[in-house]
Parts: structure tokens; C-alpha cells; sequence
């Protein structure tokens, strides 16, 4: 904690981990996807080499640079070597089409682009862009190093894009004070110690990832581990062989350790095959009213092997947490952490075991953050992490700030001890024929059936212009009947208070489509189907 708030960039605070840790592993592959490491001392050598080329190049402090480079152990090396040379980095995802990359390195001015084995041909061309790497170029072995640090506290670090900004690129501005900050804050409430292993599953170009996944843990002299593939069968074997001990969540991860459980319930008798496809919370219902203490102990006993026995905590800080999955991942001894943050917060603002806060809460706010609900119930922050505005965007900066508080575009409340609850996002408000407003967060539970896989309501433009909630399903294995799905509808409609019935109810061939940590895209799936019928 003491070097984190004693340093004045991210390169130093690694400079000074690289002293303090020397040989222990910093950055690793998965064992079955290559096992190539790094060491902290071996990370910092790589910064220093990858800065002294980055600066001979001639760019000057402060110029952009690209980074478009898959998961893997040079990915953070990069970046640092980028701040290190005193410049800012522009980190994108990997497999991001070319044009929305073009369009991103477009408004950032990016002068030079680093990436991977097709740097120097992958994207298009880009007036601005007059220096290529791949990152084996950046980071080769040689002589040259750069010593001397070139970034201070108040310097930019990263223009992060916000999740669905490719199409009117929004690029927030945070320098190496707020990132540094937000980490501070965050080893404040949640640690970890050498010898731990981090599962890297999230685009490390997230900033939640980078935080929580990357920068968290080797602060802490932790090892990241990174698992080259989404594949369930890969991530149960990475848990297992490399000793993972926690992981920020996606749904993919959270369905295999799901099926997993399942796999064990049905062997040990305690549901029937039939039931696989049953809601998660009957699960956690059987979990916690049926089940006795010696048969859940065997079947938490029969998960771990499959799965290894160090995974301790699940960190969720994208979708909202259903308060049925925390029982569950229970029954097998890991601890679902819940959390909120936004990227112009560097990005965490909140977090909280899911165990030790109430039903749908996000947790407590971090030290030193200042959080206060504002008008229309939005939620407002300031503090040393939130960000001085967006790149380019003087418009967008104004509009998003009020009195010197961050305004999120969340709705929210914090209740009596302190907990923080996100309970809706203002842009997805609908407004009836009636004229009444309501948000989709609050008529979604509503309609939980087992012969649903995924639901969400998102509001499709009626003909007088208002908007129509409309429930968006897919359906469940093995439910292929458009009529089944369609009487659940009604029958769950029928029930629900009268402000909280959906208009009609449209079925999904594909899953519902979301961003990077797992949020349905409601606006762009109605966008879809503005203009066909709801059942």
C-alpha cells in the first residue's frame, strides 16, 4: 500500500514491485496454452527496453500511441513501456473490426500503433499513424534501457473508450494519479499476498480487468494468469493446473462452475437429470432447504476435484449479480465478490462480498471516493479517481459533470449502512402510452421461468412514438415450441402488477447480446426489431 500511494505512475509503482518481488512470477500463460512467464524483475527490464524504442522513434510526451494486442503476458508490459516513455496509451480489443479501430485511433490522434504479429498490416491506414511495433519488436532483448522516469501523478496515462462509444468515439481521459488512486482505495478494502494467482479472463483492454485482474494483483506481488481461451473445458483445466485463487467473472466461467455443481447434484441423487435446465434459484432453494451438510460436503468435494481446490473468490463488476448465484457458488467454497464502477472512476467505486451485504447491493464505496444521489435519483461521484473529462470533447465533458460531481447516468440509492444500489440506467428509462416512466430492471424478475435460458425487457417504438417494454427470451435446451414460450408469457403476464407487464414477448435464436462483462445491450437488441410484431 506504501509504494502504491508513494509512486508517481504506474511504471514506478512496477519498478518499485520488480525490487521488492525480483524473480517470482509476475505475467503467466496458462499451463495449456504455453506456460511462458514473466518474472516482475523481467517485466521491468521489458518496460525500460520496450520506453528507450518507443522514445528513439521521436514521439513526443504526451503522443497517443495504439495498443491492439490479444490476452497474454507482453500485453501489460506494453502498456507500461508506453507510460514509461511518456506517452499515452490507447488500449483496444483485440478482434475489434478495423474500421471501429481506424475510427478510435482517428479521434485519439494515435502516432504510432503497437500489436501483434500483423502490426504493420492489420489496420488500415491512418494518417496520423507514422510508427509501427509488433510487440516482440517492442519488447526484444537489447541494451538500450530507459531509466529515468518520464510521467508524473498529474499526466495522462490511458484514453479508455467507453463500452458502446466505436460509433461516436467518447474517449475518457485518466491520468496516472487517477488510476493510482483507484487502486490505492482498493487494496484499502480487498487484498491480496504473494503466492496468489489471478485468472485473467476479461479483454485485458478493459479497465475493469486491468484494475481488478492486472494492476491489483501484481501490486499485491501476485501472479496473473492468462488463460488464452474462453473454452469451459480450458478454464476448468486453468483453475485447476495453475492454482487460480480468484478470478473476475464472466458469464462463461460462472455457467461452467454451474454445470459442474449440477453434474454432482444429479450423481448424488439429489435432482433428476431432467431438472438440468432448471432455474437457478430452485438450485439454490434445494442448496439451502434439502440438502444435509454431510451429502453437500461430498458434493463440494467432488466440484473441487474437477476444479482444484484454491479458487476462493469470484470478483462480478459488470452485470448485475442475481442474489440466487452467491448461495450456489457457496455450496462449493468460493465467495462471489459484487461490485460497481464506471470508467470515468478509474474504474472501481464500489465492491462488497456478496455474503456480507444486502440482497441487490454493489457493496460500499471505496475510500475516498464521494458518492451522492443527485436529481432524477442519478447517482454522483467525485473524487482523486474520477476523471478530468473526455478527450477532444469539451461538450460531452460539460454535460457530464455538475458542480464538480461526476454525473454516472445511473439511478441509485445508498441505504442506512452505507450500501450503494444501482437500480436502473437513466437512457434506458421507458415512457408509456400512459406516461408513466419505468425501467427495465423493474419488470425483469418478474418473468423467470425454467423454460427460459436468458430474458431481458428492452422498449421497442410504438406507433404513437412511445415506447412498448418488450420481453426478449431465449429459450431453454431442448424448448423449441414458439407456443410454450408464448403461454409461459401469459401466464407470467397475467401475474404481474399492472405497471409491470410487458406489451408482447419476442423469441431469440442467439443469445442476448452484450458487452465485455456481461451487460444486455438492451437498446441496440429493440433497435433489432423496431419494426416486427411482438407476439
Amino acid at each position: 500500500m506504501k509504494l502504491v500511494r508513494e509512486s508517481e505512475s504506474l511504471p514506478e509503482l512496477v519498478a518499485g514491485l520488480a525490487k521488492r518481488h525480483g524473480d517470482r512470477c509476475a505475467l503467466a500463460q496458462a499451463s495449456n496454452s504455453g506456460a511462458a512467464t514473466l518474472s516482475y524483475r523481467e517485466l521491468w527490464g521489458s518496460i525500460q527496453r520496450g520506453a528507450i524504442r518507443l522514445v528513439d522513434t521521436g514521439l513526443a510526451k504526451g503522443d497517443r500511441v495504439l495498443l491492439c494486442l490479444e490476452a497474454r503476458p507482453e500485453w501489460p508490459a506494453a502498456l507500461f513501456a508506453i507510460m514509461h516513455a511518456g506517452l499515452v496509451a490507447v488500449p483496444v480489443v483485440q478482434g475489434m473490426p478495423p474500421e471501429m479501430v481506424a475510427a478510435i485511433a482517428t479521434h485519439a490522434g494515435a502516432r504510432s500503433l503497437v500489436g501483434g504479429r500483423d502490426a504493420h498490416s492489420e489496420l488500415p491506414s491512418v494518417g496520423s499513424i507514422g510508427f509501427r511495433f509488433t510487440v516482440d519488436e517492442l519488447l526484444a532483448p537489447g541494451d538500450q534501457a530507459l531509466s529515468e522516469a518520464a510521467s508524473t501523478c498529474g499526466d495522462v496515462a490511458l484514453l479508455t473508450f467507453t463500452s458502446g462509444s466505436t460509433q461516436q468515439p467518447r474517449a475518457v481521459v485518466l491520468t496516472h494519479g487517477n488510476l493510482l488512486a483507484d487502486l490505492a482505495a482498493l487494496l484499502e478494502v480487498r487484498d491480496a499476498k504473494p503466492g496468489d494467482a489471478f485468472l485473467s479472463i476479461l479483454p485485458p483492454a478493459h479497465l475493469f480487468e486491468f484494475m481488478v485482474g492486472q494492476i491489483g494483483p501484481l501490486a499485491c506481488g501476485a501472479r496473473v494468469v492468462y488463460p488464452g481461451t474462453r473454452l469451459p473445458n480450458r478454464l476448468v483445466e486453468s483453475l485447476r493446473e495453475d492454482r487460480i485463487t480468484h478470478a473476475c467473472c464472466v458469464p462463461a466461467l460462472l455457467h461452467c462452475l454451474y454445470d459442474e455443481l449440477l453434474d454432482e447434484l444429479i450423481a448424488a441423487g439429489v435432482i433428476e437429470p431432467e431438472r438440468r435446465g432448471q432455474l437457478v434459484s430452485e438450485t439454490a432453494r434445494r442448496l439451502r432447504e434439502e440438502i444435509r451438510p454431510g451429502v453437500l460436503a461430498q458434493i463440494r468435494d467432488g466440484v473441487r476435484t474437477r476444479i482444484g481446490g484454491s479458487l476462493q473468490t469470484l470478483a462480478l463488476g459488470g452485470a448485475a449479480l442475481n442474489p440466487d448465484w452467491p448461495p450456489v457458488l457457496q455450496a462449493i467454497g468460493i465467495r462471489a465478490e459484487v461490485g460497481y464502477g464506471l470508467t470515468e472512476a478509474s474504474p472501481v467505486v464500489s465492491t462488497d462480498y456478496a455474503d456480507e451485504c444486502p440482497s441487490g447491493s454493489v457493496g460500499r464505496p471505496l475510500p475516498t471516493i464521494e458518492v451522492r444521489i443527485g436529481a432524477g435519483e442519478e447517482l454522483l461521484l467525485r473524487g482523486p479517481m474520477v476523471t478530468r473529462g473526455y478527450y477532444g470533447d469539451a461538450a460531452a465533458t460539460g454535460e457530464s459533470f455538475a458542480d464538480g460531481w461526476l454525473r454516472t447516468g445511473d439511478r441509485g440509492r445508498i441505504d442506512e449502512n452505507g450500501f450503494l444500489f444501482i437500480t436502473g440506467r437513466i437512457k434506458e428509462a421507458m415512457v408509456t402510452a400512459a406516461g408513466e416512466t419505468i425501467y427495465p430492471e423493474e419488470i425483469e424478475p418478474c418473468y423467470a421461468s425454467p423454460l427460459f435460458a436468458e430474458w431481458c425487457v428492452a422498449p421497442r417504438v410504438g406507433a404513437d412514438g412511445n415506447d412498448l417494454p418488450t420481453l426478449f427470451v431465449v429459450p431453454a435446451e431442448g424448448v423449441q415450441n414458439g407456443s410454450a414460450v408464448n403461454k409461459a408469457f401469459i401466464e407470467l403476464r397475467n401475474n404481474a402488477p399492472p405497471r409491470l407487464r410487458a406489451e408482447g414477448v419476442i423469441c431469440l435464436e442467439q443469445p442476448l447480446p452484450r458487452t465485455l462483462t456481461g451487460k444486455v445491450r438492451r437498446r441496440f437488441l429493440a433497435g433489432q426489431f423496431n419494426n416486427k410484431k411482438a407476439e
